[in-house]
């Protein structure tokens, strides 16, 4: 699956820069993650996501691990990553790139997610609705930290 999106914000280029530069500064945005560990090279977390709105009766919630791998620089920012989520391997990437203009800054931002098995099990639009309201929770969230800088 994938998803993209652009949005401009009151921010200038060097602040976004200087934002993405640490994970710890995403970190509280990102929906469910837990116990989460910067190994150096390789971020660890493990989740637990809301899937209510598949309306499964059984499952309100599904919890897996995660290890990914992030990269920023002064135009962008790249994260790759895999794991286990309900026990379907899952593999995903994520690229933000930041252009400034004047005093505001557009990302533009581009993602894509093989979930595996939970396709399956879920139903890809069931999937696809609750990946879409877990992006935009964490652009609003990243976006509301950055307006701020």
């Amino acid at each position: 699956m994938e998803f993209s999106g652009k949005i401009t914000i009151a921010t200038r280029k060097e602040n976004v820069a200087k934002f993405f530069s640490s994970i710890d500064n995403i970190a509280p945005c990102l929906p469910g993650v837990y116990d989460f560990q910067n190994n150096g090279n390789e971020i660890q977390c493990k989740l637990k996501l809301d899937i209510s709105a598949a309306k499964i009766s059984a499952m309100n919630t599904v919890t897996g691990k995660m290890s990914f791998s992030y990269s920023a620089g002064t135009d962008s920012l790249n994260i790759n990553g895999s794991g286990r989520i309900a026990g379907s391997k899952v593999k995903f990437t994520i690229g933000i790139s930041y252009e400034a203009s004047g005093e505001e800054t557009t990302l533009d931002w581009k993602s894509s997610f093989d979930f595996g098995l939970i396709v399956k099990i879920m139903g890809r639009n069931n999937v696809d609705e609750i990946s879409r309201q877990n992006i935009d929770k964490t652009m609003e969230c990243i976006t509301g930290k950055l307006n701020l800088q």
